[in-house]
């Protein structure tokens, strides 16, 4: 989650990287406010804190050595995904997000040329509560397999959306068939 993040970060310090920075400290028990991508003074009084439960200096900026320690704690203690399925009301505010956001229509553009439409197919929606609700999947899997290539079909397309300041900042495009396994186990 944290290994591209390097930037020095401090109170005032606003962006992705201060979401990271939240999200990591809050698995870890230092942060219980609100993740909004602004480092604010309850941030700052986190970090110390984790900064003087690891030995480091206590500063409240995150520096090369606080990434390094806050990455490996998490990697140690990091707990699965939590996916779930959205509810019905759910759906409907993921769609309405989806289609209004452009890079949401660029994912189902990428969708359709893959054939991944038509009666036959059928959707669902996932959240990941691990990142709370920052991160989403459009599940649609079809029957018979479809794909963009005449050589390979796939039996299922999921797009994971990824969201910073609630809108969608970019999508990654999984495809499922009998020959490859999903990197998302996803309860049914």
């Amino acid at each position: 989650m944290l290994a591209t993040s390097r930037v020095v970060l401090k109170e005032g310090s606003r962006g992705k990287e201060v979401y990271n920075l939240q999200a990591g400290l809050k698995q870890l028990n230092f942060y219980s406010g609100k993740i909004d991508s602004i480092f604010g003074s309850q941030t700052k009084i986190a970090v110390i804190n984790f900064q003087k439960a690891y030995g480091l200096v206590a500063d409240g900026i995150v520096g090369s050595q606080t990434w390094e320690k806050l990455e490996e704690q998490l990697n140690q203690n990091l707990p699965k995904d939590k996916w779930r399925k959205m509810t019905a009301a759910e759906e409907i505010d993921e769609i309405k997000s989806i289609i209004s956001h452009r890079m949401g229509v660029v994912a189902l553009n990428q969708v359709t040329m893959e054939n991944f439409i038509g009666y036959s197919c059928t959707r669902s929606f996932y959240i990941n509560d691990r990142f709370d609700g920052f991160q989403t999947l459009m599940r649609v899997q079809c029957t018979p397999p479809r794909g963009a290539s005449s050589v390979t079909s796939y039996d299922e397309i999921r797009v994971i959306f990824n969201r910073f300041e609630g809108y969608i900042e970019d999508f990654q495009i999984e495809r499922i068939s009998p020959d490859i396994t999903p990197k998302i186990e996803l309860p049914d």
